[in-house]
């Protein structure tokens, strides 16, 4: 594959922030753009949102869920109630390192920047809240940890993905159209983001 003309070394990402997210980490509203005021980019790694999971007892810490538009490809990070900046980085690097670790060779100084939405996004609020609701019980219940819940989502059935699963929709999306243009070589199975971790 051929790398296109307008290559890049930055990722743009616009992140969906529910509410609850808002004010767990007390984000203020005038750092949150309103979708209608923005066009979303097209590129399929580039809309996110993020949801709360869990909270512990004392409000500090809390568990998020960052679900991606297309291809439903969730991550779960943990976040201190003072340090939204940081609980953002842990997504980039946790996105970043999925695509490495599914053949993508990542180009030297590799830049992120993350808008925060709101608005409704509806088929994906509604995804996430079947998604959200089977990672609460996988870790209240099962006790898995998030690598391994993270990988349970990604066989989860998603009705609005046309591929059903997530890891399939993220695996042939990164072969049609992988971030900076660069070749991907896929192997036969599903590509999971963390591999080595057994179910």
């Amino acid at each position: 594959m051929t790398a296109p003309t307008n290559f890049s070394e930055e990722l743009d990402f616009y992140l969906y922030v529910s509410s609850k997210v808002q004010k767990a980490f007390n984000v203020l509203p005038a750092t949150v753009l309103k979708d209608s005021r923005c066009v979303l980019p097209k590129q399929w790694w580039s809309v996110w949102r993020c949801e709360l999971l869990f909270t512990d007892a004392v409000g500090q810490q809390h568990v998020v869920l960052f679900t991606n538009a297309v291809t439903c490809l969730s991550f779960i990070c943990l976040g201190f109630c003072d340090d939204f900046a940081g609980l953002v980085s842990e997504f980039e690097g946790a996105f970043l390192n999925s695509l490495q670790a599914n053949g993508l060779q990542l180009p030297d100084g590799v830049s992120t920047q993350t808008r925060l939405l709101q608005g409704q996004p509806r088929q994906l609020i509604g995804t996430m809240k079947q998604l959200s609701r089977f990672a609460c019980i996988l870790i209240s219940e099962d006790s898995l940890s998030p690598a391994k819940v993270e990988q349970r989502l990604l066989r989860s059935h998603c009705s609005i993905l046309e591929d059903k699963f997530p890891g399939r929709a993220y695996v042939k999306q990164l072969d049609a159209n992988p971030p900076f243009g660069t070749e991907i070589k896929l192997a036969d199975d599903v590509i999971i983001p963390f591999p080595g971790v057994e179910l």
